[in-house]
């Protein structure tokens, strides 16, 4: 049978509408094979329609078509669409179904003949009946599907011209065409919901089709800006009806193919993509935001093949693989998550090793990695979901599974290592997150001492030297960016991701491998460069804590061998740290961590300065370059006010004397020698003397006397440059020596404070009954005892050793004696007015009552006077006998002991009331030592224990107490020498008056038998 509208006789612009403008030979030879099967279909209808009769059953004929799927009003949309149609619509729509089951196929032929010449001539038709005649042959007639889908893209285009010239011309016009396009929406959903399989790939293809060439022929139309964005397209796109339709059926495709055909689909996306790129990223970013996971998973897939169907002359310039890229880079915003895990699921299928898979998919494995790479150089989002965690994925047992595969890789490169090499450098400076990660992989890597997983022995050198090549090559190149660009201005993603991971990488500063050492301190020089405080935190890190020299080594190297911080103009030693003294504020710092250290974390103190004292000898020793603009010496000085403070404070004697010995390396003499002001000098006098009385409790005799030494040292340092600093360290050491709980080390004898227990009022009272009333006080004290708690207790004994004791006191001497150094005269290094000073501080923390402490003798019958005194006095002489180890050093330097004559007398006085041999000849030994007694009145201490009561009381008072009284001892009666140091008196005009020396020469002719020798020494020339 021949039919009517063949294409011979149809016009050149039905022509176009059925047929492509060039057509091949294969083409033609398709094209009249369809025609054949449609007139099959044709006389197919006529038989069944002949033979059987049935107006019913010509309906269902086809209905395995996927033509024949009926529309159904309920079906399943994406997205929400505008209420319910006219019932007009509605009535028109069944009264077409009920044609298609009862028409005859001359009616088909009628209905292809009306669309053929609405279609030639549109100006002439009404477009919804057009329209309608084209939904009617879309499901009877497959042949007429490719012109009636032509047939909607011309409406589509037509709404799509109306909606952007009303955009332009800022007019609200109607567009007729948009009910049209419902209908067609509805009936081609029914069509994808009814059969997908046949229907979804056709027309999702069809709609991706005509929004790629829509968003390319409309790009530069609208009111959008030059520079807009996804999301000024996506607003402007979807607020057309025309458009939003199409992506709506674009997406009812994907979600009926998700489960079972989505690879032609997605492949649709990919390929219209490329050709309309970047105009249709924003269909992409609409489509792959409504199905993530299915979107991610086929467009990695497909760019994977592709990727691997290149083979090796694979490039940059791929377009599908920068389609994939500009794909999951739109999706990264809401779907980061998703992609990730994505790229992290791709990557371990990579390295499955089951071997029952075809080739094609084994070279898909191989080139996963590479694929992985060239989609992370090109897009810094995907580079950041494959680094965010990269320790869980290269793992310690996954490298040696890669190092298999190595070589592989590079056949993606051009075959050229170095390509690969070189573009993990630039992905791994370009980490914005897991900096710290990338670099300990790295280093464990190259520093593995296990070939556990590799399949040999070379191959687990080659991938250590692999690693310590990318790791050497990535600070390189750090160090380029620095020189070529101002450092401020550099920005490396990897370093500003170190920033925010310093507690992973600081710590690497104190590893025992110097590689891991050395790489964080290249690395914190770089930061340092850009962040000073970093650097600062870090290097006061390394002060704390370093436990070896090679760490202060590397130490030196964080602070001052960063070759970018060096200034051009300056000469090598002084670098920019120096200038800015940036080293004192790592002292400062480290110093006000150990501040606030519990007493647990004492050893970090000590280490601190035990440093500190190791950098100071470097210096000193000028051979270190860096060192000769002195930055420790300067630092230290800087914070001598916290550390004197520290010091101070501390009653660790290990701390203590780490700090001791690095301020006595610091007071060297030298040109850099300094003076401090008042404040801190009266601090550091302070500190020194915490450190002394440490000495002095420390049992260890060496730590002993090495410390003391240390204390002279610096006591001679401050006090010959500070009249202030000598007041304050010699009342400090007396007073604390005297009277507070230090004396105890020079033999005094311990406070004792009995302790009461508190009686309630109630009690008391009930206690007292009728009996006499006391003083109306909680308790009434006595010298006895106190009232109601028995007597007083004595004092406990002092049981530290009296060898000990003795070397304290001579430690003891030797800190006054530095206190009171004379730095003009060299050869008498004691300077008398210092040693008077000491006098004077005696007598005023002894005999605190101003009256009566002249310099004169009184009369004897006076003492009753100044008895309760003189009983206090000596009460403190025998708690404290330090007492007489300081006078005798008075003594020595004449004529200071004559300032304590108010102390000599109180104790002569009580001494003579109540006779005690050994507080009398210690005080006539420090009289005579003191040339207040002449000879041979300075003799009476050796006779006084060979001699009887009364004769002992006759010489104290006739001898000894009536020479003072007539000679007062006073400093007048001593002459000093020039030069001298030490001043003597007379004995030409001190010699004493007759009368005193008669009575002692009659004394010792009484006792002549046991004071023969010295009567003849004292008296040779008596008959002369």
């Amino acid at each position: 049978m021949h039919v009517s509208f063949s294409m011979a006789d149809a016009d050149p612009q039905l022509k176009r509408l059925l047929l492509p403008a060039e057509e091949t030979f294969f083409e033609q030879l398709l094209r009249i094979g369809l025609y054949l099967g449609a007139i099959f279909q044709v006389v197919c209808i006529l038989a069944i329609v002949i033979y059987r009769a049935g107006p019913s059953d010509g309906g269902t004929a086809l209905k395995d078509d996927p033509s024949d799927v009926e529309c159904s009003e309920n079906s399943p949309q994406v997205t929400p669409r505008k209420p319910h149609r006219p019932r007009k619509q509605e009535k028109k729509k069944r009264h077409m179904l009920h044609l298609t089951n009862t028409l005859s196929p001359q009616d088909i032929l009628a209905e292809v003949r009306k669309f053929i010449s609405s279609a030639v001539r549109p100006h002439n038709t009404n477009t919804l009946d057009v329209t309608r005649t084209a939904l009617f042959l879309l499901k009877n007639l497959p042949a007429a599907r490719d012109a009636v889908l032509e047939y909607f893209c011309n409406v589509f285009c037509i709404a799509v011209t109306k909606y952007v010239r009303q955009i332009e011309t800022n007019q609200s016009v109607v567009i007729s065409e948009e009910g049209i396009i419902i209908e067609i929406y509805t009936v081609l959903s029914n069509f994808i919901h009814g059969n997908p399989e046949a229907w979804a790939p056709i027309i999702s293809a069809w709609s991706l089709e005509l929004l790629g060439k829509l968003s390319s022929e409309y790009s530069k139309r609208g009111n959008l800006p030059t520079n807009a964005g996804i999301n000024d397209f996506l607003q402007q796109w979807m607020s057309c009806r025309a458009t939003r339709t199409l992506i709506d059926i674009t997406a009812q495709c994907l979600q009926c193919l998700m489960h079972s055909d989505t690879e032609s689909c997605i492949k649709a996306l990919l390929d219209t993509s490329v050709l309309h790129s970047p105009h249709f990223d924003w269909v992409v970013a609409h489509v792959g935001s409504c199905f993530p996971n299915t979107v991610i998973t086929r467009v990695l897939s497909c760019g994977l093949k592709d990727f691997c169907a290149m083979g090796y002359e694979y490039n940059l310039k791929n377009p599908k693989l920068n389609s994939v890229v500009g794909i999951l880079g739109h999706l990264a915003g809401s779907h980061f998550q998703d992609i990730r895990t994505a790229l992290l699921d791709l990557f371990k299928w990579s390295l499955d090793e089951n071997i029952n898979v075809d080739e094609d998919t084994r070279q898909q494995k191989l080139a996963t990695v590479p694929f992985l790479l060239k989609l992370a150089s090109l897009s810094p989002t995907l580079l950041k979901a494959i680094t965010s965690d990269i320790s869980q994925i290269l793992n310690p047992d996954v490298i040696p599974r890669l190092a298999l595969y190595a070589s592989d890789w590079c056949k993606y490169f051009n075959n050229q290592p170095e390509a690969l090499i070189d573009l993990a450098v630039h992905l791994a400076l370009g980490c914005e997150q897991g900096a710290s990660q990338i670099i300990n992989i790295l280093l464990d890597t190259s520093l593995n001492t296990s070939n556990v997983g590799y399949h040999s022995v070379n191959a687990t050198q080659s991938v250590k030297n692999v690693c310590r090549e990318i790791l050497e090559l990535m600070l390189q190149e750090i160090n380029l960016t620095f020189r070529t660009h101002s450092v401020q201005s550099a920005n490396i993603s990897l370093l500003n991701s170190i920033k925010q991971e310093l507690l992973v990488i600081i710590p690497l500063l104190l590893n025992r491998d110097p590689l891991r050492v050395q790489t964080a301190v290249r690395l914190l020089c770089f930061i340092g460069g850009q962040s000073s405080n970093i650097l600062i935190s870090a290097a006061s890190f390394m002060l704390v804590k370093a436990q070896t020299t090679f760490h202060l080594a590397a130490l030196i190297h964080l602070i001052s061998n960063n070759s970018i911080l060096f200034p051009v103009n300056k000469p090598e030693s002084e670098t920019m740290f120096a200038n800015h003294g940036y080293f004192t504020q790592i002292v400062e710092q480290a110093l006000r961590e150990i501040h606030y250290k519990s007493v647990t974390e004492i050893q970090e103190s000590r280490k601190l300065f035990e440093n500190l004292t190791i950098l100071l000898k470097w210096e000193r020793s000028n051979k270190v370059i860096v060192f000769r603009s002195k930055i420790v010496t300067r630092a230290i000085k800087s914070n001598l006010l916290q550390i004197s403070s520290l010091l101070t404070k501390t009653d660790n004697f290990d701390l203590a004397n780490d700090i001791a010995v690095m301020l006595d390396l610091l007071s060297m003499p030298g040109k850099d020698y300094f003076v401090p002001n008042i404040e801190l000098t009266l601090k550091l006098v302070k500190a020194v003397l915490q450190y002394f009385f440490l000495c002095i409790a420390e049992e260890d005799i060496m730590k002993k006397e090495k410390g003391i030494k240390i204390v002279c040292h610096l006591l001679k340092d401050l006090t010959c440059y500070s009249q202030c600093a000598r007041v304050l360290a010699l009342r400090d050491i007396l007073v604390h020596c005297i009277n507070n709980d230090p004396a105890k080390y020079f033999g005094a004898k311990e406070k004792f404070e009995p302790q009461f227990e508190e009686m309630l009022l109630l009690h008391q009272n009930h206690r007292q009954v009728t009996s006499t009333m006391l003083a109306q006080r909680n308790s009434s004290v006595f010298h006895a005892g106190v009232i109601g708690h028995g007597p007083r207790r004595p004092p406990p004994e002092n049981n530290l050793d009296k060898g000990i004791i003795t070397l304290n006191k001579m430690l003891l001497i030797d800190v006054i004696k530095a206190c009171c150094s004379n730095q003009e005269l060299e050869q008498y290094p004691v300077n008398l007015d210092a040693i008077t000073m000491v006098s004077l501080l005696l007598v005023e923390l002894v005999s605190p009552d101003v009256m009566y402490n002249g310099l004169p003798w009184p009369d004897e019958e006076f003492t009753k006077v100044t008895v309760e005194r003189d009983l206090q006095i000596r009460r403190t002489f025998k708690d404290v006998p330090l007492l007489w180890t300081l006078l005798e050093l008075t003594a020595w330097y004449r004529p200071a002991l004559a300032y304590c004559s108010v102390l000599l007398r109180g104790i002569a006085a009580t001494v003579m009331a109540n006779w005690n041999i050994e507080e009398g000849v210690a005080l006539l030994n420090v009289m005579a030592l003191g040339q207040l007694l002449p000879p041979p009145l300075a003799s009476i201490r050796d006779i006084l224990p060979v001699l009887e009561s009364n004769q002992i009381n006759t010489v104290m008072r006739e001898c000894v107490w009536a020479y003072m009284r007539e000679n007062v001892p006073s400093p007048a009666l001593f002459t000093r020498n020039e030069g001298s140091n030490v001043a003597w008196r007379d004995t030409d005009t001190s010699v004493p008056n007759t009368r005193f020396i008669e009575i002692l020469r009659l004394i010792l002719l009484a006792n002549i038998h046991n004071l023969g020798p010295l009567y003849s020494t004292l008296f040779f020339n008596e008959h002369k």
